[in-house]
């Protein structure tokens, strides 16, 4: 998560090219690295061959030869000349000297490089005498040294075997340590690729979360905002270009809500009086009586009409009346309760919606607020008075329109009783 928040703190651009730079540049490094090391390897395996031989070959063609002259075969019958006994010697001589003084003296094992110089040694004497002879034979010679004992040349073939038998050896532990020493390279290159791949996994992942989780959660938000949901906002961190098209969003999704609101209030508000209009009171009904049945609570709802109004319509003018529908609206919003809620039905109809609200109840709360306004409404001509008619639930029914029709038939029940009723203002309905 702090290693993403530092990313957001770059620009996508400035971001990809962090991400190559520490992609590539280990990569190429390592690339290189293994280049050298396999290249190095594939010269020591060829130096060590080569060294093997080198080492070997004399001492395995001196044994040969010196079994041959064993038999007494030297080429004689072939007329080829004598082999060159003292070049071996001197090729012998060399290796010894060679493996003695190789600036891999920790490869060597000097037991086994003492053992191959003791029987080389011992060896010398009689390959010295042997040379002798091989150098005195005129070239037409058949048989080779007589002088020189079966006895010398076996013990001259033996201690070479030895000493070929114990280089052999010492040359096998230095292979298998170069192999062990390789070995241990190929494990020690494979491990840095195997760690190298997967940080840079890693960084790939976190680059790419960088980027498609902001885009993800911008694909929510504005399905939750097509969806009708408000409150939709994304958060806002980093400095790059999804932080900017984070902070626009939410100043798209603020301005939606913006004009949201403003249609809803339009949509569901008279713009004279304020109260709900006829679309905002019903809906409004609905989700009350919704809850409120539900649970087997009680709920009335008011059916009101002003009294006189075509009146003041007339003799005052239509300014006259749109203020008395004002001021009506003001006096039965001063004795709303909390949660009751008012609505213009239509015309100089109202509805009011009292939740838990039993009919006697809204009979007492009917009464008060018609001697309330009729108080007033005594006093001045331009004011108009009121007829409530009431349905409750359950007694009038479980739905809307029940309660409605029931409402409504009890306000002009209560509009007749007045035209015959000398006290006017008496809800007779209540």
């Amino acid at each position: 998560m702090l290693f993403e928040d530092t990313l957001r703190k770059l620009s996508v651009g400035q971001r990809m090219t962090a991400i190559i730079v520490l992609l590539m540049l280990p990569m190429a490094v390592l690339s290189m690295v293994s280049v050298v090391l396999l290249n190095d390897q594939e010269i020591t395996f060829r130096d060590s061959v080569e060294e093997s031989i080198q080492t070997l070959l004399p001492l395995t063609s001196l044994e040969h030869y010196l079994e041959w002259a064993l038999v007494d075969e030297l080429e004689a019958q072939s007329g080829e000349s004598v082999p060159d006994f003292a070049g071996l010697t001197s090729n012998i001589d060399r290796t010894f000297t060679t493996v003695e003084n190789s600036d891999r003296r920790d490869d060597v094992s000097w037991h086994r490089l003492q053992s191959a110089q003791q029987a080389w040694d011992q060896a010398r004497p009689a390959v010295d005498r042997l040379i002798e002879r091989a150098s005195s034979l005129q070239p037409h010679d058949s048989r080779l040294g007589k002088n020189l004992t079966q006895q010398q040349l076996r013990q001259s073939i033996h201690d070479i075997h030895v000493a070929r038998e114990q280089l052999a050896r010492l040359v096998e532990v230095r292979y298998t340590r170069a192999m062990a020493t390789r070995h241990s390279q190929l494990r020690w290159l494979v491990w840095s690729w195997a760690i190298t791949l997967s940080v840079a996994a890693l960084l790939l992942a976190a680059f790419l979360h960088s980027l498609l989780s902001p885009i993800k959660a911008l694909g929510r938000a504005a399905r939750s905002l097509g969806s009708g949901e408000t409150g939709v906002r994304l958060p806002v961190s980093g400095n790059d270009e999804l932080t900017t098209l984070s902070e626009r969003f939410n100043d798209m999704a603020d301005h939606w809500e913006s004009t949201r609101h403003s249609l809803l209030i339009e949509a569901a508000e008279d713009p004279l009086t304020g109260a709900l209009n006829r679309r905002g009171i019903l809906a409004s009904l609905d989700g009350v009586l919704l809850s409120h049945v539900r649970q087997q609570q009680p709920i009335s709802v008011f059916m009101i009409d002003l009294d006189r109004f075509k009146v003041i319509n007339d003799k005052f003018g239509h300014s006259a009346g749109d203020r008395a529908l004002t001021w009506v609206t003001s006096k039965m919003r001063e004795m709303l309760r909390s949660g009751d809620l008012l609505g213009r039905y239509g015309g100089d109809e109202f509805l009011m919606i009292l939740p838990g609200t039993t009919k006697i109840q809204a009979q007492q709360i009917a009464q008060r607020m018609a001697q309330s306004i009729h108080e007033v409404a005594s006093r001045e001509a331009a004011y108009p008075t009121i007829s409530i008619g009431i349905g409750s639930a359950p007694e009038d029914g479980r739905d809307a329109t029940s309660l409605i029709e029931a409402a409504d038939t009890a306000l002009y029940g209560a509009k007749d009783r007045r035209r015959n009723d000398a006290a006017p203002g008496n809800p007779n309905a209540a």
